[in-house]
């Protein structure tokens, strides 16, 4: 069942599939990444669930990195829970309806299943064996780069799990590093802050340095009044995977 299930997520059009357990996801870093969301472990999302599915979607056009906010959107973590206002994130969307597939095919099975994107998806995906963290702190798989979105399915399944990804793809290469607009990144690490993603898809927090809101406002793309692109510069001038 599991090359079944890898196959039919490849013909969705998902470029890679990695497969874990989650007794194997316990040193993953968990809670809180400011004011966007809480990570969760598997086991607190679906108590019942014995495999972790991650898929990785090529991002080959900058409309998978377009968000777009109701006019009431104040940013991650200022709304009550009674307001229903989300921002709307295509790439996410997109993913969604495609892993719905996959959650059909575990249920007519018999095994329950759901989507995730609460966990930690792309430490997750480095024990999925899918590729290695960059010096950009994003997946950088070997095929793609770091020029993919990610999802996960929980299941109930007892799937084949694969081995992680164990060695570091970026070497001596800094070009990440120099390419951030608001130098947010160090080596593996992100100065979240200092971020024009960040700051764009937290308007309203008192964490953000008014250069770097500066910045955001003349660098980040906004297509129409209430959507934006999110920046891609680190992404974009990885040499891994450019010519896919």
């Amino acid at each position: 069942m599991t090359e079944e299930l890898k196959k039919k997520a490849l013909d969705l059009g998902f470029v890679a599939v990695g497969i874990s357990k989650p007794c194997m996801l316990h040193d993953l870093p968990y809670g809180h990444v400011r004011q966007i969301k809480e990570l969760v472990k598997p086991a607190d999302e679906m108590p019942s669930v014995k495999s972790v599915i991650i898929m990785v979607f090529h991002v080959w056009d900058d409309i998978f990195h377009t968000s777009l906010d109701p006019p009431e959107w104040h940013g991650y973590g200022l709304h009550s829970p009674d307001e229903k206002i989300e921002s709307y994130f295509f790439g996410s969307a997109i993913m969604r309806n495609m892993a719905w597939e996959i959650v059909s095919f575990l249920q007519a099975r018999g095994f329950e299943s759901k989507i995730s994107f609460n966990i930690p998806l792309k430490t997750t995906a480095i024990k999925c064996g899918l590729g290695s963290q960059g010096k950009n702190t994003l997946l950088v798989t070997p095929t793609y780069g770091p020029r993919v979105n990610l999802v996960s399915v929980l299941t109930e399944a007892e799937l084949d799990a694969d081995s992680p990804f164990e060695y570091d793809q970026c070497g001596d290469c800094q070009l990440c590093l120099t390419a951030c607009p608001t130098k947010a990144l160090e080596p593996y690490n992100l100065k979240i802050e200092h971020c024009m993603t960040y700051s764009a898809e937290t308007p309203c927090t008192d964490d953000v340095p008014e250069r770097v809101r500066e910045m955001e406002r003349k660098l980040i793309r906004r297509p129409t009044a209430n959507t934006y692109i999110e920046c891609s510069k680190c992404m974009d001038v990885c040499p891994i995977g450019r010519q896919a």
